[in-house]
């Protein structure tokens, strides 16, 4: 019964640390409400939000999402 009470409590800790630092492809994607292929492309063509290489994989820190986002804001016209 410890064991278990003890499990629950490592999951609690990592449930309340909040988001992941770093999303992967279609993590990032669904973020920004964009499709995955969406970012494969921007990447190929040099657009799009910053992003870090770890050997085949992608990934996308969330502050720079954030950010990328941020620069994009528009004021209404009216």
């Amino acid at each position: 019964m410890q064991e278990i009470l003890d499990r629950l409590d490592r999951i609690e800790t990592l449930l309340s640390q909040g988001q992941r630092e770093y999303l992967d492809n279609d993590a990032a994607a669904s973020f920004l409400g964009l499709q995955s292929n969406t970012l494969e492309v921007w990447r190929t063509k040099r657009e799009g939000p910053p992003f870090v290489r770890v050997g085949r994989k992608v990934m996308y820190a969330v502050a720079d999402l954030r950010e990328w986002m941020e620069a994009r804001r528009q004021k209404p016209l009216a």
